[in-house]
């Protein structure tokens, strides 16, 4: 807390020696919501590219005071996969979209009932993770930011941002965020993001926190550029294992429509999921043309993963069968550590008429470990960790033009595990109104270490494999016209891994009585297809915004289960009121998706599991919103799931999860600039 107080004086003394801002009816809402054009090849390649863009200085605004103001285009961020944008204080639906602890559109994944809890991915593509090998642990990994979540900043005042979001029960959910540019070229800046949430069930509570800190900067020549961060992050849940008797949840008779009434099937079990990353990437340019240039770039991660597993008692209700089968002791404790460098070199030249050629070399060392010796059935000693060195060569070349660009890279490895990844994406503005983009992609993924190995101190969970690599071939395409946006994705795989309960007794319900969960590698060929289409109509002050998405899986078993079709569909008003005072946005927002065997989710991997048991699905979700912006000042009103109550209580995330009730919502997200 200390530290935290003298870092946030420190922003502020250093903030007086900033572009001073004095017009306080300068409108930020004016600003192009459109797409940020690409930045050229070099900047777009190197560690940096505020280097390549306007800087502070040139965008100064003079009044007749002799002050300076700045203009809302001044306040850049900068994102690794995203690109350039700024800060964006206009309210229109994607805000609200967005107005959730994750702070993104969140269609194609469908929350828990309590915030902080994990997601059910109707899209299988969702989470996308980049890691040479990844830990496992997926379902614990959609709120943790990864280095590519992190946002770089340069300002000509100190800026800040604050959101706050009301959570199920007991909590809140804050985020907030200052930079301040220490000169023209050097950013600082600084992020806490904190969540707290009892929920409605028994053993539910959640407390989140994700802490970060970066820098960035560019010499006066732009010949040096380099950005880094740090974070701290801590992801905390209690584990309940769902409903223990779903038929009491449907019926919701008194007293189960008060959620604690109903029994869960554990009330003393919990998870942490911790990680701390340092980054730094940075980069060099030879020599001094402009045409032709010569630049060397450098990028360096370390991070450290745990995961814990705790549990009081394995068998709290004395059931005949405990619900992760038998353990070594009644006391469950599972704790597993991973460490991750990352070293990454590139050479590259650039052309201003050929476009950017670059060679790359990576170093890759990693451990996975458990402090525990464990025997399987055979007498057999399991490992209680696993290590790797990989070395990978590989290269890249990138055409950026005014309305056209190319980028290909590919990496493979030459010592250590085999990976191989292959990324071609060309894109094309027709022309004012028409653009198309077409990225293919073909991986051959090391398995996730928790696939490989884990060990419990519940007896079924211990196990040691050697699986062939995921082989990944995926072509995505996006058509932007007047009429629609359409996207499409068309993925071959090979080799999927997977969880499964190898449990066989289900209660009345149709649900298994146990997991007893172990992976295992479909050798089959698995086809998927999706085509999503967004249009928005819009009449005077109304609108209405409608995303479909439609996927097709061909497979001989069910291992890549999704729906057919998920929907969104909102109905809103937007108007200025109070002499323009306050911009107002109100509607109702309509989610769905058709049944399907939805994945359980198991808290001892802190994955998914496929089961073809029982379909979740085909029930209507409505959301009701108010939403209002004075100045930069956004206020969000919800009420999530209203219809609740009278459409049957048969919504569920997964088998044993159900999905939230009823919930009202208060947030705000405030900007400021000075």
């Amino acid at each position: 807390m200390r530290f935290l107080l003298c870092f946030l004086m420190l922003f502020s003394t250093l903030g007086w020696s900033q572009v001073k801002r004095v017009d306080k009816k300068l409108n930020r809402t004016t600003i192009n919501s459109g797409r940020v054009q690409p930045t050229n090849s070099v900047d777009r390649f190197s560690s940096m590219n505020l280097a390549g863009n306007d800087t502070i200085k040139a965008n100064k605004i003079v009044t007749v005071a002799g002050d300076t103001v700045a203009p809302i285009s001044s306040y850049k961020v900068f994102n690794e996969l995203k690109g350039a944008s700024t800060f964006d204080t206009i309210l229109d639906v994607k805000k609200q979209y967005a107005q959730n602890y994750l702070r993104k559109d969140t269609f194609g994944l469908l929350g828990f009932s309590n915030d902080g809890q994990t997601y059910q991915a109707l899209d299988p593509n969702f989470l996308h993770l980049q890691n040479i090998i990844n830990l496992g642990f997926n379902a614990r990994r959609f709120s943790y930011l990864n280095k590519e979540d992190i946002n770089y900043y340069n300002v000509p005042t100190p800026a800040s941002e604050l959101f706050y979001r009301s959570v199920t029960g007991k909590g809140q959910n804050l985020d907030a965020l200052l930079t301040v540019n220490i000169s023209e070229q050097f950013n600082a800046f600084i992020g806490y993001r904190g969540m707290r949430s009892q929920g409605k069930y028994v053993n539910q509570q959640t407390s989140n926190g994700n802490f970060r800190i970066g820098s960035s900067y560019f010499t006066k020549n732009k010949r040096y550029q380099f950005k880094n961060h740090i974070t701290f992050q801590d992801i905390y849940n209690d584990e309940n294992g769902g409903v223990f008797n779903t038929a009491l949840f449907e019926s919701s008779d008194e007293p189960y429509n008060k959620r604690e009434q109903i029994r869960v099937q554990f009330d003393a079990s919990k998870t942490r999921f911790k990680g701390l990353r340092t980054y730094l990437d940075q980069s060099f340019q030879f020599n001094k043309s402009e045409s032709n240039k010569a630049l060397i770039r450098h990028q360096f991660t370390y991070e450290y993963f745990s995961n814990r597993f705790e549990q009081d008692n394995a068998n709290p209700f004395n059931n005949s069968k405990p619900y992760f089968g038998t353990s070594f002791s009644n006391s469950i404790f599972d704790k597993v550590q991973f460490y991750q460098f990352e070293n990454d070199v590139d050479l590259a030249f650039n052309s201003s008429k050929i476009g950017l050629f670059a060679v790359s070399a990576g170093f890759f060392n990693s451990k996975f470990s458990y402090n525990s010796v464990i025997f399987d059935s055979n007498n057999q000693k399991i490992p209680n960790f696993l290590k790797d060195d990989i070395v990978t060569l590989g290269g890249s070349y990138i055409l950026n033009k005014e309305n056209y660009t190319a980028d290909v890279n590919f990496k493979q490895s030459v010592i250590g595990r085999s990976l191989t990844n292959l990324n071609a994406k060309a894109s094309i503005n027709i022309n004012d109104s028409y653009g198309l983009d077409v990225q293919y992609q073909l991986q051959s993924k090391v398995p996730d270490y928790t696939f490989q190995l884990f060990q419990s101190d519940y007896t079924y969970y211990n196990w040691h494999h050697n699986f062939a690599n995921e082989k990944y071939n995926t072509l995505n395409a996006t058509l932007n016209t007047p009429w629609v946006a359409l996207s499409g994705t068309y993925q071959l795989i090979t080799d999927k891994l997977y969880f499964s309960n190898d449990a066989t007794t289900v209660n009345a319900n149709n649900r298994y009585t146990q997991q007893l969960v172990t992976p295992k590698q479909y050798g089959k060929v698995i086809n998927y297809l999706s085509v999503k289409a967004q249009k928005e109509f819009k009449y005077r002050k109304w609108a209405l915004d409608n995303t479909v998405m439609f996927q097709q899986v061909v497979q001989d078993n069910d291992i890549l289960n999704v729906p057919q079709v998920i929907t969104r569909n909102t109905l809103y008003y937007s108007d200025y009121v109070f002499d323009k005072a306050l911009f107002l946005q109100t509607g109702i927002t309509f989610n769905y998706f058709t049944k399907y065997f939805a994945n359980e989710y198991n808290p001892i991997l802190g994955d998914f599991v496929v089961q073809n048991q029982v379909k979740v699905g085909n029930f209507p979700m409505f959301d009701f919103f108010l939403n209002a912006k004075i100045k930069t000042a956004q206020i969000y009103i919800n009420v999530e799931h209203f219809n609740s109550k009278f459409t049957g209580y048969n919504y569920y995330n997964t088998p044993t999860q159900p999905y939230r009730d009823l919930t009202v919502r208060l947030g705000i997200k405030w900007n400021f600039f000075n």
